[in-house]
């Protein structure tokens, strides 16, 4: 995955023409973070990967690696992950308490991001994106 989203970097800031320093100062993050992710030494935040996408209207997904480059797709910028959260669970009939026996993920955690107090990790968003059968973009509300 790391060598994957150090790639699309790579290739984002080809395509655009962009410094790292015009990059993160576009995808709002820290510049020496970006050093680290486009010397493939680090896997990437998943926040900073939303935030990378949502500045460049790309796929959370196409960043890792995880699906083909969307040549006609429209992002719409990320909503709030507890909005979404909520109207997963709420969509799926699922409580907090039986995600976190379904998937071993802490019930304090799943507490805080109903609440809106973090963002789920990268592991965590993948372990959700594959319970509730859905992509990473689903999990977060991008696609229309």
């Amino acid at each position: 995955m790391e060598t994957y989203f150090r790639d699309a970097l790579l290739e984002l800031l080809n395509d655009n023409q962009l410094s790292m320093e015009q990059f993160a100062q576009k995808s709002k993050i820290n510049l020496s973070e970006a050093y680290r992710y486009l010397r493939g030494e680090c896997v990437p935040k998943f926040s900073n990967v939303v935030k990378i996408a949502d500045a460049f209207g790309l796929s959370v997904d196409y960043l890792l690696g995880r699906a083909p480059y969307p040549e006609h797709a429209n992002f719409r910028p990320t909503p709030a992950f507890s909005r979404r959260f909520r109207e997963l669970l709420a969509q799926n009939n699922l409580s907090r308490y039986q995600l976190c026996k379904d998937t071993g993920i802490a019930i304090n955690r799943l507490d805080d991001w109903y609440h809106g107090r973090c963002m789920p990790s990268l592991e965590k968003a993948l372990t959700l994106a594959e319970h509730f059968h859905c992509s990473l973009d689903e999990l977060l509300g991008r696609e229309h």
